[in-house]
């Protein structure tokens, strides 16, 4: 019997169950109305192929209960569904995994070509890649620390998913200690990592293709992309453009509160910036959480403006120039870094949290996860969308972006339903991880929880760092922990994955009065759900 199928063997009831578990899969959501038949291409004469006329929007199906109970059968019958008819489609779902670290403040960046995240976390980095063939998946963590991660401030890792080039840097407040590994971490190459006049504080590090119009010196090095590096001063920050891939940088240009970055004020921003990305034209795009503010010198560490609302400093120029272009609408709770990602067909999301202080040393009690879109570099926005309030949540920090393909993008955050100012200790409010998603241009976004059953937080989150200092109160919150950010990246198939720190562990995860003391380094990475890549299948 064996010899009438070409495989020379009788299937196996595993055989069938893995074409089962791909039709009841998310992605396969417009196969419908179908007979499947799974024989190893010996014909049988039940085979059919069905249609059904006169319905004209297919939405999401699932496989008849005897089509799992009976794995091992050679035809696989998918009902048919309407979209009148179907149930609402789920959200995406996502599995947590552990680094081994615990640190804080982490980055996240993907390399296509070995398929791995590269994970950093204050002076040392991880190489993770997952084993899809089992469920959940099985992931595997090896060490990935550059040699120059000696010593640090502030750390930021990225990775150029065109190039496959990772590069770490790490502060040392003139500069950074900085090295490049262009094959996922094994080997590390020391770089300069700054440029002149990039000095002091909460650096980042971006990079991507040059504009349509590049620099002379771009690509004579055979490294094509340029590389940014970016650093706040106290007042403004400044950027610096690498065209060798990292290893040298030019002299740092004024990104805001300059005459030369246009408006009053040069954009009249807080000094604070957050972490560059680079779009696929080439444009490049430094986020700030508050723009068009008054001026002060109530920061205590700095010289800046208070109000204002989100706004990008944008670069048409690879970063020979800079202009500050704000949100309409747009709030500054002078806490959270904002985040921006551009997608594949060139939209870019811009995401942050929106709120208002009462003065500069008092504190708002409420706040929102909101987001918008720019098809013009910023020139002109959506009406911000907001993404949290819907599910009962009144805080939210570290808003995190990132594109996919044209029209998809992805934005976590984390949120609480309790209300009052999260930045003095009393606060009470359990804050768990939320990623939403877009798939239509950032018309509509579906958000979910992915830690329902254990919070990465209890109480206050300590955003009052040193260089972001208004309040010199006594009882300002005490936990720091989580430092100023989490991160977030997609990979190759699609599958959003967000780097963030879990304060909440232990007791913390059941008992309410439990204060928050760690920061256990995690990936929370997607499972099912539509992708970012909209042809990628697992």
């Amino acid at each position: 019997m064996a010899a009438a199928y070409p495989m020379k063997r009788l299937g196996l009831p595993e055989d069938t169950a893995k074409a089962a578990a791909f039709l009841l899969w998310d992605a396969a959501f417009w196969i419908t109305g179908e007979t499947w038949s799974s024989t190893a291409a010996k014909q049988l004469p039940v085979l059919s192929r069905r249609r059904r006329r006169g319905v004209e929007d297919l939405s999401m199906r699932r496989p008849s209960a005897a089509l799992v109970a009976a794995a091992s059968a050679a035809v696989l019958v998918v009902p048919l569904v309407s979209s009148a008819s179907a149930a609402p489609r789920p959200g995406p779902t996502y599995t947590p995994y552990a680094t081994g670290l615990s640190v804080g403040e982490p980055s996240i960046g993907y390399d296509l070509k070995a398929n791995a995240a590269i994970y950093g976390a204050g002076k040392k980095n991880v190489r993770m890649t997952w084993d899809d063939r089992v469920r959940p998946a099985k992931v595997t963590v090896v060490d990935a620390t550059a040699p120059t991660s000696v010593t640090s401030l502030d750390a930021i890792t990225f990775t150029d998913q065109a190039t496959s080039r990772t590069f770490v840097s790490q502060l040392i407040g003139a500069c950074s200690l900085s090295s490049y590994s262009d094959n996922a971490g094994k080997n590390y190459t020391p770089i300069q990592g700054c440029g002149a006049g990039t000095l002091l504080d909460h650096q980042t590090l971006g990079g991507g293709p040059y504009t349509k119009v590049p620099p002379a010196g771009a690509g004579l090095s055979g490294y094509k992309d340029a590389v940014y590096y970016c650093a706040q001063n106290g007042f403004s920050g400044t950027c610096a453009r690498s065209d060798n891939g990292g290893v040298t940088f030019g002299a740092g240009v004024p990104a805001y509160n300059t005459p030369a970055n246009g408006g009053t004020n040069g954009g009249a921003c807080s000094e604070i910036h957050g972490h560059l990305r680079v779009g696929p034209d080439g444009t490049a795009y430094l986020p700030n959480k508050g723009c068009g503010g008054t001026p002060t010198v109530g920061n205590l560490t700095n010289s800046e403006f208070f109000g204002g609302g989100p706004a990008l400093s944008v670069s048409e120029d690879n970063g020979a120039s800079w202009v500050v272009r704000q949100v309409p609408g747009a709030h500054n709770q002078d806490e959270s870094d904002p985040s921006v990602a551009a997608d594949k067909g060139g939209l870019v999301y811009f995401g942050w949290e929106d709120g208002t202080n009462p003065s500069e040393t008092s504190f708002g009690t409420t706040s929102s996860a909101r987001i918008a879109v720019t098809r013009d570099h910023g020139k002109t926005w959506s009406k911000p969308y907001d993404v949290s309030s819907s599910l009962g949540l009144h805080n939210v920090q570290f808003p995190e972006v990132i594109g996919g393909g044209p029209g998809r993008a992805a934005f976590s955050f984390i949120g609480t339903p309790g209300i009052g100012d999260d930045q003095h200790n009393g606060f009470v409010g359990a804050w768990h991880l939320y990623v939403a998603t877009t798939t239509d241009s950032g018309k509509s976004w579906k958000t979910v929880d992915t830690t329902p059953k254990d919070p990465v937080q209890r109480g206050c989150i300590s955003l009052q760092g040193t260089s972001n200092k208004n309040a010199t109160d006594g009882n300002l919150c005490k936990q720091r922990n989580l430092l100023d950010f989490n991160d977030i990246t997609v990979d190759k198939l699609g599958r959003v994955l967000v780097a963030y720190s879990d304060g909440c562990v232990g007791t913390c995860v059941t008992d309410v009065k439990s204060a928050s003391k760690g920061a256990v380094d995690m990936v929370m990475r997607q499972t099912t759900g539509p992708l970012l890549y909209a042809a990628a299948v697992h």
